[in-house]
């Protein structure tokens, strides 16, 4: 789960001791921006941490700007399934023009992709939630969403 508390926390370990608040209200707003091209997906669904962090079969939605802040790009954050060796399952496109990634629209939801060069210490959000068919949190994004929310 994600909260101002959350992302305190993290931007202070990370080095911002003084300006954290500014930061904060950075990744808040990205966060918001984000999670519209992901409907379904709350704050208590997801958590923020490195990208070490993520193993084999774990779900994570990589967003190049997070800690950039908003406006800053147009490369649409990805909903991506680690399957290991190397590659990984594509779970849904969020909101962007995503002309910097993929300006033919050659990537869609449930390729099976290399895994993106993510330093392992960039931060990433982890989706949490598992539903099942007959509901649970996140189920509406994961059997009745539309999985490509890019422009």
């Amino acid at each position: 789960m994600i909260n101002d508390d959350t992302l305190i926390k993290i931007e202070r370990a990370r080095g911002f001791k003084h300006n954290w608040p500014a930061q904060v209200i950075k990744m808040r707003q990205r966060m918001i921006n984000m999670k519209l091209g992901f409907p379904g997906i709350g704050n208590d669904h997801i958590s923020l941490v490195e990208f070490e962090k993520i193993q084999e079969d774990d779900i994570y939605i990589y967003d190049p700007y997070v800690e950039a802040g908003d406006g800053v790009g147009d490369e649409a954050p990805i909903m991506l399934r680690d399957l290991g060796n190397g590659k990984c399952y594509v779970e849904g496109i969020g909101c962007g023009v995503d002309s910097v990634r993929d300006p033919e629209r050659r990537l869609r939801w449930m390729d099976i992709i290399d895994k993106p060069n993510i330093p392992n210490n960039f931060l990433v959000f982890r989706v949490d939630v598992r539903p099942t068919l007959n509901g649970g949190p996140g189920y509406y994004y994961f059997f009745k969403s539309y999985r490509d929310a890019r422009l």
